[in-house]
């Protein structure tokens, strides 16, 4: 059955924040997502131009319409305005035993407009942090609650330690704003953990902090256990960042769908490698092939590591002249082809098949009009300039000796691949 998750949040009318944000994330990771609106903001990338708070008896209605009607398996809280608002917040969360709350303590909005007041700190501290289970403030968040001034791993580790003192069960610092590469801490009252991440170079960060505490708040919904929930938000959310979405003239909001296009497109990306390869297999190609060296990948849209990557396990085995799979595809394979397969993913082209390489099928690609690179390093591949333009593009690699035919599509590369199998027989 669906779990439901309660976001109690303003609203960003450019849709990056907020609860549209929270919407968005808890839709992405398979949940039923609810809304309680504290303020309206009038917002774009560029920042906040004005907001003004939900009157409190609207909020309690809100709060008392979800909660006696529908059961609530976790919220997350954003902007909460005024002191006001944070006490009836946290009375409410406390009234109807809402155990899986994740605060994301909101200060600033990305572009530097104040969304809570100075008097509200103390409000939060004092009532929300203690009906928190998590609780998920950046840097200078930390800096705000605990007076402290923070500047590296060990300053982030003894903030944590405060904010937990104030009765959270969990504390994330989250290190986006650190100078060197961002690490995320977690402390639970007894451990510090570690993320590690390399800094993703963009300007479009617009809702970070809204996905990441919504995407605990899912995963913690969804039965995963505290630190699990975590770890998963963060890959989340490191997703959502590297592709985000370049809208607006500031800074453009982080990409929700990266979750659901993969999902949606991991049976699609296996099928097509079943068709590439049942094509292969009628044409009775072997010879084209190197056994277990040769294989057929294909990618998700949207690659951050190997397990967005599929391809044959074990690879092409050919006997005779004809080819087999020991297995169905699936990602995350470990084989040879995964390192080119990561080196060409930044090129737009999501799909290769590598062959031998002989010289008449590297005659036979320039006679269909497909450019060749030839003598290519791997390592440098990234540096060599490689048409985009082409539909198909055959590439030399030194290392293994072999041909590897790249494309939009493994049925497309294979229909190519038959192609110059077919002039080599007329060249014959």
């Amino acid at each position: 059955f669906i779990r439901n998750v309660l976001t109690i949040a303003g609203s960003d009318s450019g849709g990056g924040a907020g609860i549209q944000a929270d919407l968005k994330t808890i839709t992405a990771l398979g949940c039923f997502g609810m809304t309680l609106i504290t303020a309206i903001t009038a917002q774009n990338t560029l920042g906040v131009i004005d907001y003004m708070p939900v009157p409190l008896d609207m909020i309690e209605k809100q709060f008392d319409a979800v909660a006696s009607d529908i059961p609530i398996h976790s919220a997350k809280t954003g902007m909460l305005a005024n002191p006001d608002i944070v006490k009836l917040v946290a009375a409410k969360i406390k009234q109807y035993s809402i155990n899986n709350c994740v605060v994301d303590p909101v200060m600033v909005a990305k572009g530097g407009s104040k969304l809570l007041s100075d008097d509200a700190i103390q409000s939060v501290i004092q009532h929300l942090i203690p009906v928190a289970h998590v609780v998920t403030p950046n840097i200078h968040e930390a800096e705000v609650l605990t007076g402290m001034t923070i500047k590296n791993i060990n300053d982030m580790k003894d903030a944590a330690k405060k904010i937990y003192s104030f009765g959270a069960h969990y504390v994330v610092v989250k290190g986006g704003h650190l100078e060197s590469d961002p690490s995320d801490v977690i402390y639970d009252g007894k451990d510090f953990t570690v993320l590690k991440n390399k800094r993703i170079e963009t300007k479009n960060t617009h809702g970070t902090g809204c996905t990441f505490s919504s995407a605990i708040a899912t995963y913690v919904a969804k039965g995963y256990s505290t630190i699990e929930a975590i770890t998963k938000a963060k890959e989340f959310i490191t997703k959502a960042i590297t592709f985000s979405l370049p809208l607006g003239r500031g800074h453009g909001p982080t990409n929700h769908l990266v979750a659901i296009v993969n999902n949606e497109e991991k049976i699609h990306v296996v099928e097509e490698i079943q068709k590439a390869f049942s094509l292969l297999h009628a044409a009775k190609c072997g010879r084209m092939f190197l056994s277990g060296a040769s294989n057929i990948a294909y990618t998700l849209p949207y690659v951050i590591d190997t397990s967005d990557i599929a391809m044959f396990p074990g690879g092409i085995i050919v006997y005779n002249d004809s080819i087999f799979r020991v297995k169905d595809p699936s990602f995350g394979v470990d084989h040879p082809m995964l390192l080119f397969m990561q080196k060409i993913t930044p090129m737009h082209y999501r799909a290769a098949i590598n062959i031998k390489n002989e010289i008449e099928y590297k005659i036979n690609a320039q006679a269909l009009g497909i450019p060749v690179y030839t003598s290519l390093n791997i390592d440098s591949l990234q540096k060599t300039t490689i048409s985009e333009n082409n539909r198909i593009v055959c590439v030399e690699i030194k290392q293994d000796n072999m041909l590897y035919l790249i494309g939009n599509t493994p049925t497309e590369i294979a229909e190519t691949l038959l192609k110059i199998k077919k002039t080599e027989h007329t060249h014959a």
